[in-house]
């Protein structure tokens, strides 16, 4: 059975109270009768210290006295059925609602309200296609609804078996919060699973792994459906990564990070990857992010992967970091960019990879306009042996370029 949530009865029904006072200042067509107002005042005393029973047997005898249709029976049939809402019995809570509702008398926003409470009861007591009709309804009125409306709405779908409308519902709830509940993901899962949409199941199992890496069952139901895709290698990869994750291995998530980069699959381990940063789960050191470079940059992203790049570079002091980053720029045709990198690891590098660095900024600042220094690096390049015929004929290249200059300018 779906609980309710409410705040305490006494409290609703205060708040209830209140509004209906209020309104009737400024309507004579919302004014409780005296007698009526009095007797809603002290069982709403009753209620704040929960002699309910006492409550009841005044706001009976009162319903009794109240006239068909009437504004003062309306208030007294909704008061009832907060009551009784508060002690879970539902039935006669829904049942009291829907009078109050039938009767008309209500303000409107009031009775939207009360639309919205009576469909929330109506579901706890298991009438789901009840409070489905009637909260779909309120929804067309309602300008802001909560974000726990679509939750709701999802739970109430998933129990009519109704799992297309379940996944509406729910993935709205995820996408409306940053702080989305593990619950949310299951219901979204459980439907996915109940439409054979595996793919879309296989989705939001890797979003769980990561917010939740030390859950078996969700390695245990990754491995299942890579076998029913016909994936068995990757399966046997995820069941033998979930046996790492019984004898207590931390670095898991990014095993599995490196399983799908070997399956050539780098989208998902950077997104995976992603993930565990974001959750905790992986730590965001120079090994992991390099990780995630690599990722990005067989999944053909390289302004994704420079922007983890250039955060690399500056946990690194070899030097072999900047050139890497100077070389995605390089790649993305970012040639001034690519030149302050460049030029960073040629003060930290040694050895032949000097030659490269050299070379490659020579090139970036050729792209750059840049013919003097490029000239100054590709000599510089011309001393190592890799480097070597690449660097002399681009000198010969510049020279040329750079006698034509003079020639123009004289």
């Amino acid at each position: 059975m779906m609980r309710l949530s409410n705040l305490k009865m006494w409290v609703v029904v205060l708040v209830i109270f209140t509004s209906m006072t209020i309104t009737a200042k400024d309507d004579s067509q919302y004014l409780l009768t005296e007698k009526t107002y009095k007797i809603l005042n002290d069982t709403q005393q009753l209620m704040a210290v929960e002699q309910y029973e006492k409550a009841e047997t005044k706001l009976r005898a009162l319903l009794d006295k109240t006239a068909s249709d009437s504004y003062d029976r309306a208030v007294v049939q909704q008061t009832l059925g907060y009551l009784y809402s508060s002690q879970q019995d539902y039935k006669k809570a829904s049942s009291l609602f829907q009078q109050a509702l039938d009767s008309n008398a209500l303000p409107e926003k009031v009775s939207h309200n009360l639309q919205y409470n009576l469909a929330q009861l109506l579901m706890a007591d298991e009438q789901y296609k009840a409070g489905i009709s009637l909260l779909e309804a309120w929804l067309k009125d309602e300008v802001s609804p909560p974000n726990s409306v679509n939750v709701l709405l999802a739970s109430a779908y998933y129990r009519v078996k109704n799992y297309s409308q379940t996944v509406t519902y729910i993935q709205l709830a995820i996408n409306n919060d940053k702080s989305a509940k593990e619950a949310w993901y299951q219901i979204l899962l459980s439907a996915h699973l109940e439409l054979q949409q595996y793919q879309s199941a296989i989705k939001v199992l890797e979003t769980l792994i990561p917010l939740y890496p030390y859950q078996k069952i969700y390695w245990g139901q990754l491995s299942a459906l890579y076998l029913k895709q016909n994936k068995e290698f990757t399966a046997l990869a995820v069941k033998m990564l979930a046996q790492r994750l019984e004898l207590g291995d931390s670095k898991i998530l990014v095993s599995l990070a490196d399983m799908y980069r070997y399956l050539h699959i780098p989208y998902k381990s950077a997104q995976l990857l992603i993930k565990g940063m974001e959750s905790g789960g992986v730590e965001a050191n120079y090994k992991n992010l390099n990780r995630l470079a690599d990722s990005w940059l067989a999944a053909q992203e390289g302004q994704k992967a420079a922007d983890v790049l250039q955060q690399v570079a500056k946990l690194d002091d070899t030097g072999e970091s900047d050139l890497k980053y100077g070389r995605v720029l390089f790649g993305l045709e970012q040639w001034q960019k690519a030149t302050e990198p460049l030029l960073k690891s040629l003060q930290k590098l040694t050895g032949r990879k000097v030659g490269s660095a050299a070379l490659l900024l020579g090139m970036a600042q050729f792209h750059a306009g840049q013919l003097a220094e490029a000239k100054v690096m590709f000599t510089k390049a011309v001393a190592f042996d890799n480097e070597r015929n690449q660097a002399g004929q681009w000198l010969r290249h510049i020279e040329r370029q750079l006698e034509e200059q003079t020639i123009e300018q004289s």
